[in-house]
């Protein structure tokens, strides 16, 4: 599998730091173990981030819907 980078890496909150997410299947890793409620936001991030290793998706617009269910539950750092 080809890695799929972001444009720019995120920090998110892990339950003991902090972690850097830079490509596509880090998120997708990440959002398997989310620590916190699993909304809308979290089902279309994870639905873009499947959909960006698939290549039916750009990395861009998997990392916007990965930011925007990380900002929601307040796990953007």
């Amino acid at each position: 599998m080809s890695e799929k980078r972001f444009p720019s890496p995120v920090r998110v909150l892990s339950p003991n730091s902090s972690l850097i997410v830079s490509t596509v299947w880090e998120a997708v890793e990440y959002l398997k173990k989310w620590p916190s409620k699993r909304g809308r936001d979290y089902r279309i991030a994870r639905q873009h981030c499947l959909d960006a290793l698939d290549g039916l998706r750009s990395p861009r617009a998997a990392q916007a819907s990965f930011v925007t269910a990380a900002k929601t539950a307040g796990l953007l750092v």
